[in-house]
């Protein structure tokens, strides 16, 4: 038509509310990982749990891993700065940190710890407050972790409004720095689901949920499952399984993939390298040469629908890959 604008031309420059054509919506990069496959980055996100079921473990586990770059149980991360906010007391946290940094023989990590709890919401004091603190050290976190919801929520959390609030809190710390964000949270009291309002689950980019857990004669959690419930820009993950081991002289734990979660983890390895050094490859090769080092195919196909479905694996004219 004439007049009309060509479909590459630049709506409106950067900054708030801007005007994308389609062109440059379709060249948008894909989101990127802060832990492959499992958090992206400058996601707000919720692990939830029963009570005592390990989540801080969990939490603290994960956020010392982006910390010093380790891996993530066989998921990369992003290193970077992490912030964790202990609105429960930091007394029971150091123990578990400090077992971590014995059993990784860590001696420091890119970790800042707030050990008491604040309201979040858009426009509160105490987020401007911690802001100002942040900024002194002229380093933006790449995740921080709210530990747990209920402690820094103001107001009722079966309230739409109050946690709308709380939501809002979150990305005005995504919007600031770019941060993933991650709050801790209970299920309710059937244990079907998050506890409170559903403007959580509506808010939120990615839902990890804990789930199977085992205990001792003691009552101590021994096992547990993570799984993905909401993943909104990407695939869901394949369910992860932990098992806590206690670290000598720490009075502690510290989460570990279980053995048969290890075994799985070891097994895709394997199979992806023949892929590596073979490939590209068509499935009917790669099957075979997985077949000439003693792996089952029915072994072969249920650890290759896995790494397809978590793009670890793609397939360019007719022969598959491993996406570096």
């Amino acid at each position: 038509m004439a007049g009309s604008r060509p479909s590459q031309f630049q709506f409106s420059v950067s900054g708030p509310l801007r005007l994308y054509s389609t062109a440059e919506l379709l060249a948008l990069p894909p989101p990127k990982w802060l832990v492959d496959e499992v958090l992206p980055e400058g996601a707000v996100t919720a692990l939830y749990g029963p009570p005592e079921s390990a989540k801080s473990f969990l939490a603290i586990d994960l956020a010392l891993c982006v910390a010093t770059g380790l891996p993530w149980h066989g998921h990369k991360v992003q290193q970077g700065r992490v912030v964790y906010i202990a609105a429960e007391g930091g007394a029971g946290i150091s123990k578990r940190v400090r077992a971590w940094l014995t059993h990784y023989q860590k001696e420091g990590a890119q970790i800042s710890w707030l050990i008491e709890s604040l309201a979040i919401y858009k426009g509160s004091g105490d987020i401007d407050t911690l802001m100002t603190r942040l900024d002194e050290t002229e380093q933006k976190p790449k995740l921080i972790v709210v530990d747990t919801l209920a402690r820094c929520l103001e107001g009722n959390e079966n309230q739409q409004e109050d946690m709308g609030r709380f939501i809002s809190g979150l990305d005005h710390f995504r919007h600031e720095y770019g941060s993933t964000l991650m709050a801790l949270h209970h299920t309710n009291l059937s244990g079907e689901r998050e506890r409170g309002n559903t403007a959580l689950r509506g808010g939120l980019d990615t839902m990890l949920s804990v789930e199977n857990v085992e205990h001792n004669a003691h009552g101590s959690v021994t096992e547990m499952t993570v799984i993905c419930s909401k993943q909104k820009d990407a695939e869901h993950f394949a369910k992860l399984e932990f098992q806590l081991i206690p670290v000598e002289g720490t009075a502690s734990c510290v989460v570990v993939t279980n053995g048969r979660q290890q075994a799985k983890l070891e097994k895709q390895i394997e199979i992806l390298q023949i892929l590596i050094n073979q490939g590209p490859m068509s499935w009917d090769a790669w099957a075979s040469s997985t077949s000439k080092q003693n792996i089952p195919k029915t072994t072969f196909h249920r650890h290759f629908t896995e790494l397809r479905n978590a793009v670890r694996i793609i397939k360019e004219n007719g022969r598959w890959r491993a996406v570096s």
